[in-house]
C-alpha cells in the first residue's frame, strides 16, 4: 500500500489505527510485523479522489497527514487530522477519513442553544461567535437568525452557580444594551455578544468562557433542578452577655475586650497572630484564645480562591480525626499551625483563614488607588516582593499584581528590636541610608519594609516575619515526637543542635527532648520522617509537599532517611 514501505498482512487489533488515529474493536485491518504498524482495513482501502457535499472541489487523498501550512485540523469535526487526511490544496480544505465517509454535512436542533437548526459551515472562517472570541474555525449558523456559534461554544451549560457569586447565573447569548465588566477578569464584556448573567443583579455578568474555566466553574450544569436555600451553621451559640459555645472547642469562651493592654504573648487558636489590642475571647480552662474577629468565621464558605464550598476545620490537636498541627496553605504557600478552610468535595485544598479573609474587590496598602481582583491563576511577578506568585490580585487597570503571602502580610506588629508598633511601609524616595535594626544590614528602601513611626527604626520583612510567624506557640505532637514552639528571647542567642548554627529565627525556636532546633529543615533531619510508610496526612507530609526541607548533604553530609 502506499501509505506504507512494507508489506502489510491481514490482522484485527484493538489499537489506534496509524491512518485515522481511532481504535475500532473487532475491526479488519493491515498490520506490520516489522514495525507494529496497523491501519483499518477501510482506511487502507479509502479511494484515491473523492467529491464531498462539504466542498465544490474534489479532494485527494494524502497519506503522509496534512500539508505544513494548514492548521492540522478536520474542517468538519474539529479534530486533529492524522495519516490518511483529504485535502484540497486550492483551499486549504481538510477531511479525516471519518468525516470523509459522511455524505451528509452535519446539523443539529439543540433547542438550550437556539431555536431553530443548526448547521455546520464546512469551513474555516473567522467569525463573531457568542463568546466574542474571533477564533478561526468551522461553525454552526443559523440560516434564518444569521446566528453563528462556534461547536465547544454551543454546548455551554445553561445554569451555573460559582463560589465568587451568591446567586445562579444563567447563559444567555445575547447580553443586550449597556456597559458591563466581566464578574472573572473584570475586562469590559460587549454586550452584543453572550455571557453568563444573574437574573437578581442584573448588572453582574460574565464571559461565556471566563465562568465555564476550569479553575472557576465546578462543572456542573443545574438546568432543571431546584434552588435550595443553603442551611447556615453558626459557628458559635451565645450563652451569655460576654459568653459563648464555640463549635471548634469543648469549653466555654469568654469576651475580653479591646483595651489599653497589649497581649503580645496572647495568640489566636485561628490565626495564629497576637491578639495586641483587639478584643478577643479566653477558655478559663486552657489556653484557648480566639479573636472576636476570627470566631465569627462562616463555617461553610463560598470562596473565589477554589471553585467549590469551603468548610472550617479548626486544627486544635493532632489527635482528632482532621485537626493537624501543621499544614501547608494552598494559597499561600506557607506552612501554618491555626484553622483552616478545606474543600467539601475532594479536593487537596487547604486554605488559611487569613488567605480566606481576602475577597474581592480588595485594597491594600500597596495599591491604595486601585481595587485588586483575583482573574487569573496564572503565576506571575508580585509588585510588592518581586517575587514570581500564585495566584495573585490583579488591578485591572495598571496590571499592578500582589501575591497572597504579600496581600496576608500583618501589617502591624512588635518586635523586641523596638518598643513600639511597627508598621510596613512599601517603599519611598530617599537620599540616605537605611539599616536594619535586627541583622544590621542596609535595607533598600524603595522596596517593602518595616519601620517605626515613633523611633523612625527600620527592619527586613524577613527578619521580623519568621517561619515560626503563622505557628502557635506551645506544644505539638509531630511523629511522636512532643515539640514546642517557644519565643527566641534569649540574652544570647542557642545554638541549633543539628546545624550547630546560632538561632537566628527571632520568631520562635522549636524545642524537643532539651534541646534546641533552628528551623523546620533541622527539624526534619532530628526526627527523620519516613514519609514512605506514613499512612495519614500528617504533618510530615505537609512539609514534604512544601518542599522547604531539601538539605545540602554535598556540604552538610546529611541524608534524609
Amino acid at each position: 500500500l502506499p501509505i506504507h514501505d512494507h508489506i502489510l498482512k491481514p490482522s484485527s487489533f484493538s489499537v489506534d489505527c496509524t491512518g485515522c488515529s481511532e481504535t475500532k474493536n473487532d475491526a479488519d485491518g493491515y498490520f506490520c510485523f516489522e514495525c507494529n504498524f496497523y491501519v483499518h482495513k477501510e482506511c487502507a482501502e479509502s479511494p484515491l479522489e473523492i467529491n464531498h457535499r462539504s466542498h465544490s472541489h474534489p479532494l485527494k487523498l494524502r497519506w503522509c497527514g496534512p500539508p505544513g501550512y494548514s492548521d492540522k485540523r478536520c474542517c468538519l469535526c474539529g479534530e486533529t487530522l492524522g495519516l490518511l487526511v483529504y485535502h484540497c490544496s486550492t483551499c486549504n480544505f481538510s477531511l479525516d477519513t471519518a468525516c470523509a465517509r459522511k455524505h451528509e454535512i452535519p446539523s443539529i436542533d439543540y433547542p438550550k442553544a437556539h431555536e431553530h437548526r443548526l448547521h455546520l459551515l464546512a469551513k474555516r472562517v473567522s467569525f463573531p461567535c457568542a463568546c466574542g472570541k474571533d477564533v478561526p474555525g468551522a461553525p454552526y449558523l443559523c440560516h434564518q437568525c444569521n446566528f453563528m456559534i462556534h461547536r465547544d461554544c454551543l454546548v455551554l451549560p445553561r445554569v451555573i452557580h460559582l463560589t465568587r457569586h451568591k446567586h445562579r447565573i444563567s447563559r444567555s447569548y445575547f447580553i443586550g444594551p449597556g456597559k458591563f465588566s466581566c464578574g472573572v477578569c473584570r475586562l469590559e464584556l460587549n454586550w452584543r455578544y453572550g455571557g453568563y448573567r444573574c437574573s437578581i443583579c442584573t448588572d453582574y455578568v460574565i464571559h461565556l468562557r471566563c465562568a465555564t474555566r476550569d479553575d472557576v466553574w465546578d462543572g456542573i450544569d443545574l438546568d432543571g433542578t431546584l434552588e435550595e436555600e443553603e442551611e447556615i451553621e453558626e459557628p458559635f451559640q451565645v450563652l451569655d452577655d460576654k459568653l459563648i459555645k464555640h463549635f471548634s472547642h469543648e469549653h466555654d469562651l469568654e469576651l475580653n475586650e479591646s483595651g489599653v493592654v497589649c497581649h503580645e504573648t496572647i495568640h489566636c487558636s485561628a490565626c495564629a497572630l497576637p491578639v495586641y489590642f483587639d478584643a478577643f475571647y479566653i477558655c478559663s480552662v486552657c489556653d484557648f484564645v480566639l479573636h472576636e474577629t476570627c470566631a465569627t468565621l462562616p463555617r461553610k464558605l463560598r470562596h473565589e480562591l477554589h471553585k467549590h464550598t469551603l468548610t472550617l476545620r479548626p486544627n486544635t490537636t493532632p489527635d482528632e480525626e482532621h485537626g493537624y498541627n501543621l499544614f501547608n496553605c494552598t494559597v499561600c504557600q506557607r506552612l501554618c499551625s491555626g484553622f483552616k478552610y478545606v474543600c467539601s468535595k475532594s479536593c487537596d485544598v487547604q486554605i488559611d483563614v487569613r488567605c480566606c479573609s481576602i475577597r474581592e474587590p480588595f485594597v491594600h496598602e500597596s495599591h491604595p488607588q486601585h481595587p485588586l481582583f483575583l482573574t487569573s491563576s496564572e503565576p506571575i511577578d508580585c509588585g510588592a516582593c518581586n517575587e514570581i506568585a500564585s495566584p495573585v490580585l490583579n488591578c485591572v487597570d495598571c496590571g499592578f499584581s500582589l501575591g497572597y503571602d504579600c496581600a496576608t502580610l500583618p501589617n502591624k506588629v512588635k518586635h523586641k528590636c523596638d518598643t513600639h508598633f511597627l508598621s510596613v511601609c512599601y517603599g519611598e524616595e530617599t537620599s540616605g541610608e537605611y539599616w536594619c535594626e535586627a541583622c544590621e544590614r542596609k535595607v533598600n528602601p524603595s522596596t517593602r519594609f518595616y519601620t517605626c513611626e515613633d523611633c523612625s527604626s527600620t527592619l527586613h520583612i524577613t527578619c521580623v516575619i519568621g517561619e515560626f510567624t503563622f505557628w502557635r506557640p506551645g506544644k505539638m505532637a509531630i511523629s511522636r515526637h512532643e515539640v514546642a514552639i517557644i519565643p527566641n528571647d534569649f540574652a544570647s542567642r542557642p545554638y541549633c543542635y543539628m546545624c550547630r548554627s546560632r538561632c537566628e529565627d527571632t520568631s520562635g525556636i522549636i524545642y524537643i527532648s532539651e534541646k534546641h532546633i533552628c528551623s523546620s529543615k533541622c527539624l526534619e533531619v532530628y526526627i527523620k520522617f519516613d514519609l514512605t510508610f506514613s499512612k495519614l496526612e500528617t504533618v510530615e507530609i505537609a512539609l514534604h509537599n512544601l518542599e522547604l526541607f531539601r538539605l545540602d548533604h554535598t556540604s552538610h553530609g546529611w541524608s534524609i532517611l
